[in-house]
């Protein structure tokens, strides 16, 4: 049963009602996004039942949203927000392309919540808690954010599982990898795009061979992309190309910190980082599957 506040319950028993949606989206790195599909912003002060939603909801135009679809059967509840996005984003502070193709929308936490917008401390009225899934943008700038409900969480894989390669990160307590060693401060020396670059580099830089920071990653200092970060697709230094290109255009001189990559296999541990020892994949210190289906045979032996 939903925790209706008193006083917002009474309007909806009225013949007509002022009611507005308003959501809530906290991103990775802490921020709120707060935004209302009313014509005007709308201030929170009391937060009821949920504190923490208090707050201005900045209003909108162009941004629409789906029905939400809910089942008893376990399925994932989910629902939909459109809306169109201009080189500089919306209104709504801290909402900007850049932002959403630097990943602090993935998995946000998202609240969509009812109101009455000529009363609204009055309370809230939770329809949906979830965090968002896929992000679609076309070449128009209008984005489609996937908001899924909190069944999605039961679907996800929470446990850890063995496999042919090692499932630490490399660096981690775990590893036990020191990545100061082998850690390269440098700057921009030539921008050829957002996902390829050529860099200077220390001269007393950690001696390594080629491609040693392949599958690496490499975090901005300063810049217009401070504190983003890219996994290295390819390395010969001083060039290197990164997977997915950096939200914001990279400029000469912009500084960084380069760390070496693992592709997790028994060789690379062994030969790369001589870490062997603390090598997490099946087969080597944890029994495989061929040794677990191991049965005895006639004469003794296994097979």
């Amino acid at each position: 049963m939903k925790d209706i506040p008193a006083g917002l319950l009474a309007h909806y028993q009225q013949d007509h009602t002022t009611l507005a949606l308003c959501w809530q989206v906290t991103r990775t790195d802490g921020v709120k996004v707060r935004a209302t599909s009313h014509d005007r912003p709308i201030t929170i002060a009391n937060a009821d039942p949920w504190p923490g939603v208090e707050g201005d909801y900045q209003a909108t135009t162009g941004i629409a949203g789906s029905s939400v679809r809910s089942a008893d059967d376990m399925s994932v509840d989910n629902a939909e927000i459109s809306g169109q996005l201009s080189g500089e984003g919306f209104v709504i502070p801290n909402l900007r392309v850049p932002d959403i193709e630097a990943g602090l929308y993935d998995g946000a936490e998202v609240l969509l919540f009812e109101l009455n917008w000529a009363a609204p401390d009055d309370g809230q009225h939770i329809l949906r808690r979830g965090h968002i899934g896929n992000i679609r943008r076309d070449s128009d700038g209008v984005f489609v954010c996937e908001v899924r409900g909190l069944a999605q969480k039961l679907s996800q894989i929470t446990v850890r599982t063995d496999g042919a390669t090692c499932d630490a990160d490399l660096g981690d307590a775990r590893c036990g990898v020191a990545l100061e060693l082998y850690r390269v401060n440098g700057d921009v020396s030539v921008s050829i795009s957002r996902r390829s670059i050529t860099v200077n580099v220390p001269a007393d830089s950690p001696p390594v061979a080629a491609g040693f920071y392949t599958g690496g990653l490499l975090r901005f200092t300063s810049g217009d992309n401070n504190g983003f970060a890219r996994e290295v697709k390819a390395e010969t230094l001083p060039a290197l190309e990164f997977y997915e290109p950096f939200p914001l255009d990279i400029d000469p001189g912009d500084q960084f910190t380069l760390e070496p990559g693992c592709d997790k296999t028994r060789p690379t541990c062994r030969d790369k980082y001589q870490n062997v020892i603390n090598m997490r994949a099946s087969g080597l210190l944890i029994p495989g599957q061929d040794y677990l289906n191991r049965v005895a045979i006639p004469g003794g032996g296994d097979q």
